[in-house]
């Protein structure tokens, strides 16, 4: 059976997150992992996703229908469990692939695969707001499959905002950060957070990491997967998707395009659009930072006061 070649770049992902000793172990298990699974499921392995930390992606072929599939072998039981969960779930709302096996005992599963399945990077084309708003509302569909127990969103954030304050307090990124008033910003943000997850009315089940790496361009509609799973805010959930991106479209013209969203509040999806614009600035990633600076410097310090 050919087991396809294990990419560096996931390899070195995979070492980063698990530490020397563990993601060796992980990686060093991964090729009885895949042939086992490739027999049992009847699947013609072809090769491997470089992207990802969280799991290994094995582009297949189900030998028997013909059917273009993904195998998703998950750094964790519970991960995978929750991810195949999710990906179902959103399946019968048109939203997400389709799984066609999970095996409870290691939460591997194996889906659909989206076709052309490029990543929907967005550019300058206000309809690709348009295709982000139709996905938003395939997510949440009526009459969906209960999902499984799933974290608050505040936990999320809390982690977004703890690598922030890891990365702004980086020697290397002083100047950088001293230019915008970072930690005025980061203080700013947390205050908005408070604000936000206590004054939510609605609690939705979200993607919770909803920005453009993991939304593939289908046939017609745009398609998620990687979800990491919460309950909170719907306009988090767009708000993600709005900081982080490359433009040329500005985050004030993304918001603009999704402010008549039945969803969304405008006010509300503002105030995380600052939120992630500033837990997301990464100085060395200059087309996303340059738009990101653009915007919150346009911000005033009362934001807090408008949601």
């Amino acid at each position: 059976m050919n087991i396809p070649t294990i990419p560096e770049r996931l390899e070195a992902a995979i070492i980063f997150l698990r530490g020397e000793d563990d993601g060796r172990t992980w990686l060093g298990a991964l090729p009885a992992q895949l042939a086992q699974y490739a027999q049992r499921w009847g699947l013609e392995l072809e090769s491997i996703a470089e992207n990802g930390a969280m799991s290994c992606c094995a582009y297949c072929t189900e030998v028997e229908t013909g059917q273009a599939a993904v195998l998703k072998i998950p750094v964790d039981l519970e991960a995978g469990n929750t991810e195949m969960q999710m990906i179902d779930r959103w399946a019968a709302g048109n939203a997400a692939p389709s799984v066609l096996h999970h095996d409870v005992d290691t939460g591997v599963f194996l889906m659909t695969r989206i076709i052309p399945g490029t990543v929907a990077w967005p550019g300058g084309d206000p309809g690709e707001s348009t295709s982000f708003a139709t996905l938003l509302s395939r997510l949440n569909a009526p009459d969906l499959p209960e999902p499984p127990a799933l974290k608050d969103l505040g936990d999320v954030i809390e982690m977004r905002m703890g690598w922030a304050r890891e990365r702004f307090d980086d020697a290397r990124f002083t100047a950088a950060i001293e230019r915008i008033d970072g930690h005025r910003h980061l203080a700013d943000a947390q205050v908005v957070i408070d604000k936000l997850l206590s004054t939510t009315e609605r609690p939705r089940v979200l993607h919770a990491d909803l920005q453009a790496k993991n939304i593939l361009q289908g046939p017609d509609l745009w398609y998620t997967i990687d979800p990491l799973g919460a309950v909170g805010d719907v306009n988090a959930e767009a708000a993600l998707w709005v900081a982080i991106q490359d433009g040329p479209r500005t985050i004030a013209e993304r918001l603009d395009d999704l402010a008549d969203h039945p969803l969304l509040m405008p006010n509300r999806l503002l105030a995380w659009a600052y939120v992630f614009a500033v837990a997301e600035y990464r100085p060395y990633l200059p087309p996303s930072g340059e738009r990101i600076v653009q915007f919150i410097e346009s911000m005033d310090q009362g934001i807090a006061t408008s949601v």
